[in-house]
C-alpha cells in the first residue's frame, strides 16, 4: 500500500488514537505468539476485530477533520478500501449476532520443527445463513471481506492493517521507551520470510537497507571483540535487554559507526564478566542459548572507541565466540537463510514471548 499523505490529529486525539493503537498492537502481537505456542488464539482475532474497528470508527466519526480520513483512504486505493471495510464486516458479525467468529479450521497451515511449531490459520467464510441476518448496510459490506479476506492468512491481514494505520496516522502508533512500536517485532520462525515488523518492507530488496538505517533493536550491545574476515573489519557480541541475551550480533565496522551515530550504545567488554545459561527459564526460546548477567550489563565496560574498531582485538576466553556468530559474512549458505538470520538478530526477534510478557 503507497502512502499519498497522512491525517492531521489534534494532540488529545492523537493520545486517544495513541491508546486505541496499543490495544491493536497488543492483539496482534498476543495472537500471533498464541499460534507459535499451543494457545488460545481466538480470543485474540476477536479483539483484533474489536480494536481495528473502534480506530476506523475513531477516525470516522470522532475526530475532528473526518474528512482527511476519508479521503486518505479513498487515496490508498481499492485494497486499502477492501481491508478496512472487511474488518468492519467481520467486526458488525461479532457484535450484533450470535456467531462466534473464528478461522477456518479445515485450512490451517503448520509450519516449523525443532526450532518451534507455529500456525498459520486463514479467515474463513460467514455462513449464507448469518450473513442473511445482517443489516442491509453492513450486508453490502460481504464482497469486501469475501475478496480481501477470505483464504488470506491471518497474522499477515492483521499486519496489513496495522501498516494501513500507521501510515496514515503515524503520531497514533503506539512506542515503548526505545521508540518501537509496543509488542514488535514478532518473534522470528525459521524458514518464513514474511514481516515480522509493520515498517518492514514489503519488497526483499528494500528490506536490507531498511535494517541498515534503523537502529538495533534491545537496549544495548556488549562487544567481545573485532576480527577481519576477507579484508572486512566485523564487530561481535551480544545484543541486550535487562539483563538477558538471546541472540549475538555481528556488524561490520560501518554498520557499528552507524549505529552509534544515531545513538544506539556499544560496550566494550575488556574483561569477560559472569554469565550463566539462561535458556531453562524460556522453554518457548528455541533458537540459540539465552544467556544472563549476574551483574549489571550497562556497566560492563566503556563505550565503544575509535581504536576499538581499528584493529583485532578478541576478550578473554571468546575468541572461540567468533565461530558461533560469524555465519552471517560467510558465502556457503542460501541467501534467504542469510536474510532471516540477519533479520532476526538486528531486530532482536529471537526474543520470545514468555519474556515480553515478564
Amino acid at each position: 500500500m503507497e502512502t499519498t499523505q497522512t491525517v492531521l490529529l489534534a494532540t488529545e486525539e492523537a493520545e486517544a488514537l495513541r491508546s486505541r493503537m496499543r490495544d491493536l498492537q497488543a492483539a496482534v502481537s498476543r495472537y500471533y505468539a498464541a499460534t507459535g505456542n499451543h494457545g488460545d488464539f481466538e480470543p485474540e482475532l476477536r479483539a483484533f476485530i474489536t480494536h481495528a474497528q473502534a480506530i476506523n470508527d475513531l477516525l470516522t466519526e470522532s475526530i475532528t477533520d473526518k474528512r482527511s480520513f476519508k479521503v486518505a483512504l479513498a487515496a490508498q486505493g481499492e485494497d486499502a478500501k477492501n481491508l478496512i471495510n472487511g474488518i468492519k464486516y467481520i467486526r458488525n458479525v461479532d457484535q450484533h449476532l450470535l456467531y462466534t467468529v473464528a478461522p477456518d479450521s479445515e485450512n490451517v497451515r503448520v509450519v516449523g520443527g525443532s526450532f518451534g511449531m507455529r500456525l498459520f490459520p486463514v479467515w474463513k467464510s460467514i455462513p449464507a445463513e448469518v450473513h442473511d441476518r445482517l443489516r442491509p448496510g453492513t450486508q453490502k459490506l460481504q464482497p469486501a471481506f469475501e475478496g480481501r479476506l477470505v483464504g488470506k492468512e491471518i497474522s499477515g491481514s492483521m499486519m496489513d492493517v496495522l501498516r494501513f494505520f500507521g501510515a496514515l496516522i503515524p503520531d497514533a502508533v503506539h512506542r515503548d521507551s526505545n521508540n518501537e512500536w509496543s509488542g514488535f517485532p514478532l518473534m522470528s520462525q525459521p524458514g518464513m520470510g514474511y514481516p515480522l515488523h509493520p515498517e518492514e518492507p514489503l519488497d526483499r530488496a528494500q528490506v536490507h537497507d531498511w535494517l541498515s538505517k534503523r537502529v538495533p533493536n534491545g537496549d544495548l550491545r556488549v562487544a567481545m571483540g573485532l576480527r577481519v574476515h576477507e579484508g572486512v573489519k566485523y564487530l561481535y557480541g551480544n545484543t541486550w535487554v535487562r539483563g538477558y541475551s538471546f541472540t549475538p550480533f555481528v556488524e561490520t565496522v560501518e554498520q557499528v559507526r552507524a549505529d552509534t551515530s544515531a545513538g544506539f550504545v556499544y560496550l566494550v567488554c575488556e574483561d569477560m564478566f559472569v554469565l550463566q545459561a539462561a535458556s531453562d527459564e524460556f522453554p518457548d526460546a528455541l533458537q540459540g542459548m539465552v544467556i544472563r548477567s549476574t551483574v549489571d550489563v550497562d556497566e560492563q565496560g566503556p563505550l565503544i572507541a575509535e581504536h576499538h574498531l581499528t584493529e583485532e582485538w578478541v576478550t578473554p576466553d571468546s575468541e572461540v565466540y567468533w565461530d558461533d556468530v560469524n555465519v552471517e559474512v560467510r558465502k556457503d549458505l542460501p541467501e534467504s537463510w542469510f536474510f532471516e538470520l540477519r533479520r532476526a538478530r538486528r531486530l532482536n526477534a529471537l526474543v520470545p514471548p514468555s519474556f515480553s510478557r515478564r
